[in-house]
């Protein structure tokens, strides 16, 4: 019996080594693993803010000369290049951990922590600066005249905060998708591998 015992024991021991370096390739496969879809997320958000952020200064170069125009610029070029940083740490952390020859689970587990906190603090984050832009675009107007603005408020008080409300609810719910899509189904999948390797 104890001889059947070692065996079983030394058999599980042998799968369980086989399976971890199976496991540890999928993570890090170059061009499907989870690990480097996440960098190519990361970078496309990066590059797609930046060329969202010249459209808009090109687009709206003319409305900029008033003060609340300023205002509304500044916050909107403050909080793009503050996504832009936030998705190059995550970029340069998942670089990191891509390039570990043998990367220990305890650091697998502590990367998808940190990369979920990070992520949901990113879109609560972009949800409050919507809170804020709405707060500005209705305060500006009583300190300062713009055209666009004066527009804008000529407009029923019930009519525009109906429009904040459903353009809130429309950012909440799409950007919870869109998180998922482009982020959440790749730390999931890093999850499950983690998961596999206890």
């Amino acid at each position: 019996m104890e001889l059947d015992d070692l065996k079983n024991t030394w058999k599980q021991g042998e799968t369980k080594q086989q399976k971890t370096p199976n496991i540890m390739e999928l993570i890090h496969q170059k061009s499907k693993g989870p690990l480097a879809s996440l960098k190519h997320a990361f970078r496309r958000q990066m590059i797609s803010i930046a060329i969202l952020m010249m459209v808009i200064t090109v687009a709206n170069a003319r409305n900029i000369e008033t003060i609340p125009g300023y205002v509304l610029y500044y916050t909107y070029i403050a909080f793009c290049i503050s996504l832009i940083l936030a998705f190059y740490l995550n970029y340069r952390r998942t670089s990191k951990m891509e390039s570990m020859d043998k990367a220990v689970m305890t650091n697998l587990e502590e990367y998808v922590v940190q990369l979920e906190q990070r992520l949901k603090w990113q879109y609560v984050g972009s949800r409050f600066v919507v809170l804020l832009f709405i707060v500005l675009v209705e305060v500006l107007p009583l300190f300062y005249h713009a055209r666009m603005l004066d527009t804008w408020h000529s407009v029923s008080p019930l009519i525009r905060f109906l429009s904040y409300t459903a353009y809130f609810a429309i950012v909440y719910f799409v950007s919870r998708r869109v998180k998922q899509k482009k982020f959440g189904q790749y730390v999931d999948r890093l999850k499950e591998l983690v998961n596999t390797m206890k």
